[in-house]
């Protein structure tokens, strides 16, 4: 563990540098972001900010796993996920610069390509790790083993959990923070159980992501992007695969469980009811046009994944 420190070091240096660097060339090219005409008012002063400030988290887990961190299988396809959930984004961020739009890729395509990626990393985890097909149940010490529904399941896990963070990343630094606070609980909950390579990449990608969010807080200099949230995403979803904890991230990554929930809860309600619940989804807006401000969203959904975080991690005891 001595070469930790340093790790993580870099991991939150490299975005801090590179970061300044990459906004004024987004800003050269005018790479910025289109709101969504069907977004809250509020947000039509961030038209124009850089997007896609996720290219730099990726290049920068990439850079640290393949220097600094040993091989491990669990590692090595944990940042396949990232890199390759990262890449469908990436595409969808282009599309919408291309074709100077709100909209990059259609849902339907979006999901379609998700699902596809997922099985090709369900399979190969199942085929060439140790992992076995058993899953911890939160707050009980025993498992379940799921057997040929794994596959299934670990796809499950991936896609929702891509989209599931894609669907917060909608004010300034939101995402990124829950992502620090649930991988610093996947970390810790990683150690308890001995499987170090997945608690120092845990670590890896929250100190990457505090790097990021220095310029993503409000008011952010740059955002995620699709490239980002859905990269961010797949690490999330990785670790917990590899720690066999899929369940605990109804708890640790409840926040992002909730405002998935919001926006499934508000177009079933309008298909069946023909009226909204939430003023506007995903939850966050809801606030928002409750008259929240932003900041005070912010810190308040970060407080909420906190406790949540701390549920999950005594949940495993």
């Amino acid at each position: 563990m001595t070469y930790w420190p340093l790790t993580l070091l870099v991991s939150l240096i490299i975005p801090v540098i590179t970061l300044p660097l990459f906004i004024k060339y987004l800003k050269k090219h005018n790479m910025g972001q289109k709101i969504r005409q069907e977004g809250p008012d509020l947000h039509q002063h961030k038209m124009g900010t850089p997007t896609m400030g996720g290219v730099i988290v990726i290049l920068t887990l990439v850079i640290i796993v393949w220097l600094l961190v040993p091989y491990n299988k669990y590692v090595l396809w944990s940042l396949v996920a990232t890199v390759g959930f990262g890449l469908i984004g990436l595409i969808d961020d282009l599309i919408k610069y291309l074709k100077k739009r709100s909209l990059g890729l259609l849902t339907r395509q979006k999901l379609f390509l998700q699902i596809i990626f997922a099985l090709i990393v369900a399979y190969c985890v199942h085929q060439n790790t140790d992992l076995g097909t058993e899953i911890w149940l939160p707050f009980f010490k025993n498992s379940i083993n799921l057997g040929r529904m794994f596959i299934p399941f670990v796809v499950l896990v991936l896609v929702s959990s891509v989209n599931a963070v894609n669907l917060t990343d909608g004010l300034d630094g939101l995402a990124a923070g829950l992502i620090i606070i649930a991988m610093l609980s996947f970390a810790l909950i990683a150690y308890v159980q001995n499987i170090l390579p997945m608690s120092l990449f845990s670590l890896i990608v929250a100190f990457t992501s505090f790097g990021f969010l220095i310029y993503n807080f409000y008011p952010a200099r740059i955002f995620l992007g699709d490239v980002g949230s859905l990269a961010l995403g797949g690490a999330l979803a990785s670790v917990a695969i590899f720690t066999r904890t899929e369940l605990f991230l109804l708890i640790t990554g409840g926040v992002f469980a909730i405002e998935t929930l919001s926006v499934i809860l508000q177009v079933v309600s309008v298909k069946l009811r023909g009226k909204k619940i939430f003023k506007m989804s995903p939850i966050h807006h809801h606030f928002e046009l409750c008259g929240w401000k932003e900041p005070k969203i912010i810190i308040r959904f970060w407080i909420a994944g906190l406790i949540l975080a701390i549920i999950g991690i005594a949940s495993i005891y």
